[in-house]
């Protein structure tokens, strides 16, 4: 039989403009635009999305782009700008009218390094700046930014060493900092009584290009920091901080001195509650680390990529760990699971879960150390294994590995056992 027509509905139509127009921002404009011809009730719809988003590749020919972004921001009333012109004047001309009409939100974004009009740094309404491949960060000029709470710097460029502290000195309410360092583009300096989170940056490439980057961080309010290739001067004051520090740089893997620093920075804040470490050359032996004894006394969850005697040396050493996240282990010759000399304060009395990601079966070493964990956690909730995917071929491997482990003496009778 055949199915009887039906006429269609228009759901979306019925739809609140408010909501209508949360869904369009998830659209490129020229595609929230054309929604303009489906009815006479979407005609200017559009105008009242939130963001404005050109891409390049969206339309034919550059000129065409110009032209739509000049149009549409003669329209615009509210929040973001975001496009890819390479005519100063043309850029020019496109701030000066965001500005004028009160945008709250900008991110530029370039194929290559553009010069930004200096007026860009004085829109008071502005509360969310993005900018990458662009410059000048000037060292001087007026720099007036009193809503601003949300700035990201990806691979800008800088007068000199003193210009990110000259641009954070106009941001008095700035609550989250992102510094992208590329090549030879750094500031070694970070300075805001505001800040809550600080995520910092440097290239792979930047190392070769002197000594190891640091930096000055004077944020009294941080409470959120990561660091990714980089190591601050000093000690940070902060109570109560997440700590991020990832270190991923395959090209040094011989610099203990190198990894020395990370673990000592670590260290020194006692007072740090949460940790991750990722690192493919954060190995604790050698000459460089026979007289390191440092104690994590509030480091209450911890994630790890690393080798096998600094998953014992952690375990040893942070007391009142609770959550315990190991995203690899590099098993290199000759090292191996160790035993801690006693049974490590933390399995005792606080540790709740543990996450094992990559884990290799096959390799004796990993049932080693799940069964010493599992023997001796007494306040163990749940322990969560993710194996490597060419681990296992066949159904039955991993039943059998599974059953094997589940037989492994518990110190919680309570602790549950999952392999995802």
């Amino acid at each position: 039989m055949k199915q009887r027509n039906k006429p269609s509905i228009d759901r979306l139509s019925g739809l609140p403009d408010d909501v209508i127009c949360h869904i369009l921002s998830f659209l490129p404009t020229t595609l929230s635009v054309a929604t303009s011809a489906l009815a006479r009730r979407w005609r200017f719809v559009w105008a009242h999305v939130p963001n404005l988003d050109f891409k390049s590749h969206m339309t034919r020919s550059r000129l065409s782009r110009v032209d739509i972004i000049n149009r549409v921001v003669l329209l615009y009333k509210y929040r973001s700008y975001d496009h890819a012109l390479h005519s100063k004047f043309q850029l020019e001309k496109c701030i000066t009218a965001v500005m004028e009409r009160k945008v709250k939100e900008i991110d530029l974004s370039f194929p290559n390094y553009v010069v930004l009009p200096s007026y860009i740094f004085t829109c008071k309404n502005l509360i969310d700046l993005r900018l990458s491949y662009c410059g000048y960060i000037p060292t001087t000029g007026d720099v007036c930014l009193p809503a601003l709470k949300t700035l990201h710097l990806d691979s800008v460029r800088y007068e000199s060493d003193k210009s990110l502290v000259h641009l954070l000195s106009g941001c008095p309410v700035l609550e989250e900092l992102l510094v992208h360092y590329a090549g030879t583009s750094y500031c070694a300096s970070v300075s805001s009584t505001t800040i809550k989170r600080l995520l910092l940056k440097s290239d792979i490439y930047s190392y070769f290009y002197g000594k190891l980057r640091k930096v000055k961080i004077d944020a009294p309010a941080l409470r959120f920091l990561r660091l990714e290739g980089c190591v601050p001067e000093e000690k940070l004051s902060n109570s109560s901080m997440e700590m991020e520090i990832i270190f991923d740089v395959t090209h040094l893997m011989k610099d203990n001195l190198y990894c020395r620093s990370v673990i000592e920075y670590a260290g020194a804040h006692c007072n740090i509650k949460c940790l991750k470490l990722s690192n493919a050359f954060l190995k604790r032996p050698g000459p460089s680390f026979s007289d390191l004894s440092l104690k994590f006394h509030y480091l209450t969850k911890l994630e790890l990529a690393a080798d096998w005697p600094s998953l014992t040396y952690f375990l040893e050493n942070a007391d009142n760990l609770e959550v315990f996240i190991i995203h690899k282990i590099y098993d290199t010759f000759p090292n191996c699971w160790v035993e801690p000399h006693q049974v490590p304060a933390c399995l005792l009395s606080h540790l709740r879960t543990m996450t094992i990601y990559k884990f290799e079966f096959i390799e004796d070493e990993f049932n080693k150390m799940v069964r010493y964990v599992l023997k001796n956690a007494c306040v163990m909730k749940r322990m969560e294994i993710y194996p490597r995917v060419h681990s296992f071929r066949m159904t039955p491997e991993l039943d059998a590995a599974l059953q094997r482990i589940s037989l492994y003496q518990r110190g919680s009778e309570t602790c549950e056992l999952a392999l995802l």
